[in-house]
């Protein structure tokens, strides 16, 4: 009896890593299929290292206490959950392929993120976006943070955020 026990809390064992490598195995089998490549790959980089750069000053950082999730909670304060800084919670958050979102099938959509997912999706217009108006494309990304970190919209409209994201951070 103890033996077959032993061999039925070992399978369940078993059954739980294999589940838990498949999950992960799948996770990382998404991103590689929704990895960024070549001109989009270089224009998020662009525009994450002015974003980051800009977040280093406090003005900047304000922003994050100046917003509300749905539960009445400050962006600044779901960064606080984290433990990091802003710039640091930016290099993290991957950006990846967003061509087959619905909403990036619009013309001057060129970012997209669903609030409190941990994920940017960069849409196809983004990198001609980022070369033209660099300055705002780095707002943008900031504009994203905001909104992966719980930030919902209308209200405040996208573009009610994006200037004030412009005005705290120049």
């Amino acid at each position: 009896m103890r033996s077959r026990d032993g061999f039925s809390s070992g399978r369940s064992a078993l059954a739980t890593l294999v589940i838990f490598l498949t999950t992960v195995g799948s996770a990382r089998a998404a991103n590689r299929r929704f990895a960024l490549t070549g001109w989009d790959a270089a224009a998020v980089d662009r525009a994450r290292s002015g974003a980051v750069r800009r977040l280093q000053d406090a003005r900047c950082q304000s922003v994050f206490s100046e917003f509300r999730d749905a539960q009445g909670r400050t962006i600044q304060e779901n960064l606080d959950d984290w433990r990091m800084s802003a710039a640091h919670y930016l290099l993290m958050l991957p950006f990846l392929d967003g061509s087959r979102e619905p909403l990036c099938r619009k013309a001057r959509t060129a970012l997209v993120t669903v609030p409190g997912v941990k994920r940017v999706m960069v849409c196809a217009t983004f990198s001609d976006f980022q070369l033209r108006q660099p300055h705002l494309a780095e707002s943008m990304v900031i504009h994203e943070v905001l909104h992966t970190l719980g930030l919902g919209e209308n209200p405040p409209s996208s573009l009610e955020i994006t200037a004030r994201v412009e005005s705290r951070c120049r």
